[in-house]
Parts: C-alpha cells; sequence; structure tokens
C-alpha cells in the first residue's frame, strides 16, 4: 500500500505500534525468564501490566478513531525477536546473559519511543482528538521510564552496585 498522506502514515504507525506493544507481551515474559538475576527478572515483569495498560490505549485510540484495532507487522520487531530467539539461549554466562537481556530490552524501548515520537507529532498535525495524543504521551512516559530503568541496571554495573 502506497502512504500519500499523513492520516495514512499514521493510521500504519498506529497498527505498527499495536502489533509492537501485543508482541512486546510475550517478549517480555521470555526475557524475564531467560534473565539469571531477580533484578533483571523484576524490571521485565514489573512492566508487564503497563504494557497490557498500554495495548488498552492504542485500542481506545482506535474507537476515538472510528477503526477497527489492526496489527500491521513491522521487520524491525520481528529482527527484534529474532534476536531473542537467536542469542539470547546461547549465552551461558549469568551476567553476560543479564547483559544480552537487558539489552535487548533497551533496544525494544527505544523503538517504541520512535515509534510513539512519530505517532504524537503526526496526531497533533492532523489534529486528531486531545484524548487520542494523551494517551500515547502517557504510552511514550512509560516507554522512557522503562527504557530509563534498564539503563540504571546498566549503569549500576559499570560502577560496581
Amino acid at each position: 500500500m502506497s502512504i500519500t498522506s499523513k492520516r495514512e502514515l499514521f493510521d500504519r504507525e498506529l497498527q505498527k505500534l499495536y502489533h509492537a506493544e501485543i508482541e512486546i507481551l510475550d517478549l517480555h515474559s521470555d526475557l524475564a525468564a531467560a534473565a539469571a538475576s531477580d533484578e533483571v527478572r523484576a524490571i521485565f515483569g514489573s512492566h508487564e501490566g503497563d504494557t497490557v495498560d498500554q495495548i488498552d490505549r492504542i485500542e481506545a485510540i482506535f474507537a476515538a478513531l472510528d477503526m477497527e484495532p489492526r496489527e500491521q507487522g513491522s521487520p524491525i520487531m520481528e529482527g527484534l525477536l529474532a534476536e531473542k530467539y537467536q542469542f539470547i539461549l546461547d549465552v551461558e554466562d549469568d551476567d553476560l546473559r543479564d547483559l544480552d537481556v537487558i539489552s535487548i530490552g533497551m533496544i525494544n524501548e527505544r523503538l517504541e519511543i520512535t515509534l510513539l515520537d512519530r505517532l504524537i507529532l503526526l496526531a497533533g498535525e492532523l489534529g486528531l482528538p486531545e484524548s487520542a495524543i494523551s494517551d500515547l504521551k502517557e504510552n511514550r512516559a512509560e516507554a522512557q521510564i522503562a527504557l530509563e530503568q534498564m539503563q540504571q541496571f546498566l549503569d549500576d554495573r559499570r560502577i560496581g552496585r
């Protein structure tokens, strides 16, 4: 499908975000299971409820725009999932496995933030309902918090806490 308008681009990106969030539910539980430490397991376990809330907000945006919730896959997301499957289970050293798990989680959050930034910009330019923009901003804030938690784990590790 050719994209010829901002609205078509917004719709496609919303569908990609919806797909990503649904995949993230599984991704986070898989990353928590692969983690070696309780600390890393807790990072991913605590984000599951946020992800469910984010999916609910995306579905509310679809409803506000009189659209059926629909997923559109993304080669980037599929690559991230392939990365998880290929590499996480290969790492036997606990510290290295936690590093790998956190790194994949951070890539995911950065992808999510990028999609949300694009959607927030387009929603504003299109004059979409404030409720939709607010929901996108709330999802972005939660993704930013998750990214910061993962970054804090790495920062603490660097200084040997």
